[in-house]
């Protein structure tokens, strides 16, 4: 077994997402991967939808950095591959998605 990455909690807009869950259902602790916002430019200026965490078991530190290692910040963040390998892993993983804000265009 692994032992958990040392994380802290995150803070996006006014949600504070903390740096373990144990999802429903689960019997696992998992750690916080990431999280940031979501949203769209409109007219301009960028509106801001929703608040994502995103939560791994532990082993998915050694099941991604197989084929990851070595690769910077920049590469992850760009690679549409390494966030299908993030969600399609051999791990358990939890995303907790928070609404920031709602509009109603009409």
């Amino acid at each position: 077994m692994s032992t958990s990455p040392s994380v802290t909690e995150l803070q996006v807009e006014n949600f504070t997402f903390p740096p373990t869950v144990k999802p429903p259902g689960s019997t696992k602790t998992l750690f916080l991967g990431g999280a940031g916002e979501r949203g769209l430019e409109i007219q301009g200026k960028f509106i801001k939808f929703t608040a994502i965490g995103v939560y791994l078991e532990d082993s998915a530190v050694n099941c991604l950095g197989v084929k990851w290692k070595g690769k910077s910040a920049v590469e992850l963040t760009e690679s549409v591959e390494f966030f299908r390998d993030v969600v399609t892993g051999n791990f358990q993983n939890f995303s907790y998605v928070l609404f920031i804000c709602c509009f109603v265009f009409g």
